[in-house]
C-alpha cells in the first residue's frame, strides 16, 4: 500500500494568507493542500479558485508552488509585482 504524502495534508490557513485561505475553506469546501490540488486539477474549480486570489497569475504560482512538494512540474511564470500569497509577506507573521 503506498504512504500518503503528508504535504497533501498541511492545512491552507498554515501556507497561504487568511484572507485567501478563509474563502477556499468557506467556499469552495478546500482545507489542506492535497484538496486544494485536486480542485485545481479541474478547470472549471479554477476559476472559481483564481477570484480567491489577487490574480489568476497569483493562483497558478500557488498552484505550482503546492505541486513543486510533490515533486510535480506545472509551468507558471514569476512576476513579482503580482503580489504573494503566502502568509510570511504581509508584516505580521514575520520574526526578527
Amino acid at each position: 500500500m503506498p504512504v500518503r504524502n503528508p504535504i497533501l495534508d498541511v492545512p491552507l490557513m498554515d501556507i497561504m494568507r487568511s484572507e485567501i485561505a478563509l474563502p477556499l475553506q468557506q467556499m469552495l469546501h478546500l482545507y489542506n493542500v492535497g484538496s486544494f490540488l485536486k480542485a485545481w486539477g479541474n478547470p472549471k474549480n479554477q476559476r472559481s479558485i483564481e477570484e480567491v486570489f489577487d490574480s489568476p497569475e497569483q493562483a497558478h504560482h500557488a498552484a505550482a508552488v503546492c505541486a513543486a512538494w510533490l515533486g510535480v512540474k506545472i509551468a507558471v511564470g514569476h512576476d513579482p509585482n503580482l503580489g504573494w500569497w503566502w502568509p510570511a509577506d504581509d508584516g505580521r507573521h514575520m520574526e526578527a
